[in-house]
């Protein structure tokens, strides 16, 4: 699979960010919340765009090392958004 250009990652998120939206909307018409008040978080939404394991994924692994405040986990960054490889493969295991 080749990279998309940065272009195409913006289109991904665009599409992405657009469908979530969407998805809120309708939960919130269903439940008669109001959708300004409705706060949401989703997993991989972030700078860089990963539809990991199967799609595409902009991280770039060359950041700088990342050690958790206990020093229990070390682990390498993304040098475009700065999330923890860690963070990312427990997020995209099997």
């Amino acid at each position: 699979m080749t990279r998309p250009t940065d272009e195409e990652f913006e289109e991904l998120k665009r599409k992405r960010d657009e469908s979530v939206a969407a998805h809120v909307a309708a939960i919130c018409a269903e439940r008669g919340w109001d959708p300004a008040t409705a706060s949401v978080h989703v997993s991989g939404a972030g700078a860089c765009y990963c539809a990991c394991p199967e799609g595409p994924c902009q991280h770039v692994w060359d950041g700088p090392d990342y050690a958790s405040e206990d020093e229990c986990c070390v682990s390498i960054t993304c040098s475009r958004c700065g999330t923890p490889a860690v963070y990312h493969d427990m997020r995209c295991a099997p």
